[in-house]
């Protein structure tokens, strides 16, 4: 048996010395010994062959080289990816113990300028489970939501309105804190509707005393505009990837959504001093609420957990110029958030936390390679370069947005709209860095600003962002 082994691969060596040998002969011999053209059919074959076949790779390779710092990104990003994916199917929401898992809950929204048909959905829905107990901080300036809060807690003695002169949004949920009485605290904005059986879902984790927060998969309350699809994309890639793995890899997430996040009392109690006066980069924060309550509640050591089988739904951006405005207002906090948590240290004792961090400012330049070499390809006319960057694209950003299309199979048709658009949100993150101590509010606290010193600015930061993608695209040519 050995021996016949041996045989079979002997052969293919043999074959194959022989073959050169000829070969060798046949380009090396003077041409004396070429009796039959043999050897000058043999010369000719090869030449041939090298200048059809071995010339065109050598060319190839020689000319696409160029594209490998491309490839190295896009390997590395699929590389995040698919670790990403990995620690998502690790991850599974808690189920309700049997009996299940009781404490308070009280329910604190701030509300101002809110639609008031919205609000008094939100009410009823949140009315359907069960609280212990609702606060509501109402702007006094908003008095349509005045008046349908009021309607709703007709007889109803476990409601409590707050009318508030004070602007800001972390004043008002502090105010609605120390109102407040249930150890649960559940903050929620005004325009979140809630699914069935929240109460039972979220209270399921707080059965571990390390838990502290808890926050739930969200999806958009309608889905009229192409703005409210791209959001529910993006919300989905959170709800499938970044919250399970965030979750699963250590129960330390970037961020509770401000949405709808629960919380112990004890968490937030001591440090409202802390989170109604946080400094970031020498500028008060108004915005990034959530991220900051996420931060205090991790940095003292609790855990937070995503509950995906808790659903809200919220009110996406109807159009473009409040899609870039609620994209910038959350990038920006995103970074100040990241930043202040890696200066301080904490974070880096969460590795994976830390990574992701890490791995979304770098992002932020990446992104626009991909748009910065299929120009250049165009651009010196390597058409079979440039379908396989926007051919990688659709299929690339298709599987990364499967779990979307399971709920919305009939969305296949927005892949290329959406390709388009994540790019414009790493145009908007890369503004957000330019402009991070910069800040725009929901409830906007009331400044004097001079129109001409804002447009000056405006400018500035304009021009600063094109700089840095200009500086990119110089590097790209130059390095190449």
């Amino acid at each position: 048996m050995r021996l016949k082994l041996g045989m079979l691969l002997l052969i293919p060596l043999i074959v194959g010395v022989t073959l050169l040998v000829v070969l060798g002969f046949s380009l090396f011999s003077p041409p004396s010994y070429d009796s039959y053209s043999v050897i000058h059919l043999i010369r000719r074959a090869t030449a041939s062959f090298t200048t059809e076949v071995i010339g065109p790779i050598l060319k190839f390779i020689d000319t696409y080289w160029n594209y490998f710092p491309l490839a190295a990104i896009g390997i590395w990003r699929w590389a995040v990816w698919i670790l990403k994916k990995i620690c998502s199917y690790i991850y599974s929401p808690i189920c309700a113990s049997i009996p299940p898992y009781h404490d308070t809950i009280t329910i604190i929204t701030p509300v101002y300028n809110e639609n008031p048909d919205v609000f008094r959905r939100a009410l009823y829905s949140w009315e359907a489970n069960r609280p212990d107990e609702l606060v509501a901080v109402i702007d006094q300036s908003d008095t349509r939501c005045i008046k349908v809060f009021e309607e709703f807690s007709l007889n109803k003695s476990w409601t409590k309105l707050i009318v508030t002169h004070k602007p800001g949004k972390r004043r008002a949920l502090v105010d609605g804190i120390l109102k407040s009485n249930g150890n649960i605290l559940a903050l929620v904005d005004s325009d979140t509707i809630w699914g069935e059986d929240i109460k039972d879902k979220v209270l399921a984790p707080f059965v571990d005393p390390k838990i502290g927060g808890v926050t739930t998969k969200n999806h958009p309350i309608e889905l009229r505009s192409l703005w409210q699809k791209m959001t529910d994309i993006f919300w989905d890639l959170r709800n499938y990837q970044d919250l399970p793995s965030q979750t699963a890899m250590g129960m330390t997430m970037t961020c509770l959504t401000g949405r709808t996040s629960f919380y112990r009392r004890e968490v937030l109690l001591p440090k409202l001093d802390l989170f109604l006066n946080e400094v970031i980069l020498g500028r008060k924060k108004e915005s990034g609420e959530d991220k900051c309550l996420t931060r205090i509640a991790q940095q003292q050591g609790w855990k937070t957990y995503y509950q995906s089988n808790a659903v809200i739904y919220s009110s996406a951006p109807l159009d473009f110029k409040t899609f870039w405005g609620q994209r910038l207002r959350w990038s920006r906090n995103s970074h100040n958030s990241d930043l202040i948590s890696l200066w301080q240290g904490w974070a880096w004792k969460h590795p994976f936390l830390a990574f992701y961090m890490v791995d979304r400012f770098i992002s932020i330049f990446t992104l626009f390679l991909g748009p910065i070499f299929l120009g250049i390809s165009i651009y010196l006319n390597q058409w079979l370069v440039s379908v396989t960057i926007v051919s990688w694209w659709l299929i690339g950003r298709g599987i990364r947005i499967i779990p979307h299309l399971r709920r919305k199979p009939r969305d296949l048709y927005l892949v290329p709209v959406y390709i388009g658009i994540n790019f414009l949100n790493a145009l908007i993150k890369l503004y957000a860095l330019v402009t991070i101590r910069e800040q725009k509010v929901i409830r906007e606290l009331k400044q004097e600003t001079r129109i001409g010193n804002k447009s000056a600015k405006r400018i500035k930061n304009v021009v600063l962002t094109a700089e840095i993608i200009s500086t990119l695209v110089i590097l790209v040519t130059f390095l190449r």
